[in-house]
């Protein structure tokens, strides 16, 4: 473990060589996740009027025919 009051390391370097898996793609995409599960639950009128809105746009943009 580099140690943090000796270094002239940036803080962003010292977390990524404390916490190696932090930097993987999936470990950012479960905290975006969690992010999102955590939002929907506090906010579930908002998520849904979002998700409601993507979802329209989404379908008038990719519509088959």
């Amino acid at each position: 473990m580099i140690d943090v009051m000796r270094s002239d390391f940036p803080s962003d370097m010292v977390r990524a060589a404390d916490f190696p898996q932090a930097g993987t793609v999936e470990h950012m995409a479960q905290d975006a996740m969690d992010r999102l599960t955590h939002y929907a639950k506090e906010n579930p009128m908002a998520f849904g009027l979002w998700a409601l809105g993507i979802g329209f746009v989404l379908g008038w943009k990719l519509k088959p025919w």
